[in-house]
């Protein structure tokens, strides 16, 4: 009897663990094994801060950046330096001024940009930077106007007494080979405004019944040019002509002649190809405007620069970008592209 309950207690034991999952029930189910994070790709390093440093920088000096002559020049630079893919940077004074200028250069230099292109106010007072530029390894080449005294490896513009020469020639069309010219100078320490005055003298002595009456600096002011061009005009009443030696000459000249309806009768020649000289011959105030090529000499500058940074060298010392007459019958096809 005693065996009959003892199996009977096992049966019902049994029967327990089974509607509870016991006996030969399956293995617990396992958890799924937590699989090994994907090993994260680096992220891309913050460029650290000399490498932040040493991209390539090229700087420009202008003499100034109030004359419209250099915009022209520096939208060339901006475009070309896309194109090549590094950074530029156009840095003046305001006004025409050799001091400010030579202390924008120093700055320049501490900052060790990849090179330095200058057009001197004065040669003589950018001698000390080009020289500490180069020392420091930095190509430096003269560009618009040269520093020829100094180490700087080669000038980059125009060959500004030719430039001049043409000037010459085309006023003296203009006005029939006779008459009383005055000159508006520019800057009288700037080297390509003396070349081109140089080359216009120079010139003009082969016409006979040409007499230039006056030569006045206008330090690449338009207001100051205004107002020197109103004083000739009223200092000689039977003036022919003006003959402008830079970018702000002409808007001058034209502004000057216009406020004494004289636009036609005084003809106005000179350099460069800038908003105020368009307006001008577009008034009939402006007989021929010399273009310098402003555009393509910035962006062949930056060029030669960046082949000198990378170990090029140069096979001559000298590049004239050369000059361009514009006529009011050619103006308009002119202005379609850049120069």
């Amino acid at each position: 009897m005693k065996r009959v309950l003892i199996l009977l207690s096992l049966l019902l034991l049994l029967g327990l663990l089974v509607a509870c999952g016991g006996g030969e029930a399956a293995a617990p189910a396992e958890e799924p094994v937590a699989e090994a994070p994907a090993a994260e790709e680096p992220a891309a390093e913050e460029p650290a801060a000399e490498e932040a440093a040493s991209e390539e920088l090229y700087v420009f000096l202008p003499k100034s950046l109030d004359n419209p002559y250099w915009d022209e020049c520096r939208i060339g630079m901006e475009e070309k330096a896309a194109e090549m893919g590094v950074q530029a940077e156009f840095l003046g004074p305001d006004t025409a001024d050799a001091a400010k200028q030579v202390a924008i250069f120093e700055s320049v230099i501490a900052r060790n940009p990849a090179g330095i292109a200058v057009s001197p106010n004065d040669p003589a007072t950018v001698e000390a930077a080009i020289k500490a530029a180069t020392d420091a390894g930095i190509p430096v080449l003269a560009w618009d106007a040269d520093a020829p005294d100094s180490v700087r490896l080669a000038y980059v513009g125009t060959s500004n007494v030719a430039a001049g020469e043409t000037a010459a020639h085309e006023l003296a069309k203009a006005i029939g080979e006779e008459g009383k010219v005055a000159i508006l100078h520019g800057s009288l320490s700037a080297a390509n405004a003396i070349e081109r005055v140089e080359g216009f003298e120079k010139a003009i002595a082969e016409y006979p019944n040409i007499e230039i009456v006056a030569t006045e600096p206008t330090e690449d002011s338009v207001a100051t040019a205004l107002s020197k061009a109103e004083a000739l005009l009223q200092a000689h009443p039977d003036l022919a002509a003006f003959y402008g030696v830079t970018g702000s000459g002409v808007p001058g000249a034209a502004g000057a002649v216009k406020q004494a309806d004289k636009c036609g009768d005084v003809a106005v020649v000179g350099f460069d190809v800038v908003p105020q000289g368009i307006e001008a011959m577009r008034e009939g105030c402006a007989q021929v405007l010399i273009s310098q090529r402003p555009y393509g000499m910035t962006q062949q500058t930056l060029e030669m620069l960046q082949d000198l940074h990378n170990g090029g060298t140069l096979d001559q010392e000298y590049y004239d970008t050369g000059v361009e007459s514009v006529y009011p019958e050619t103006l308009e096809e002119f202005l379609t592209t850049h120069h």
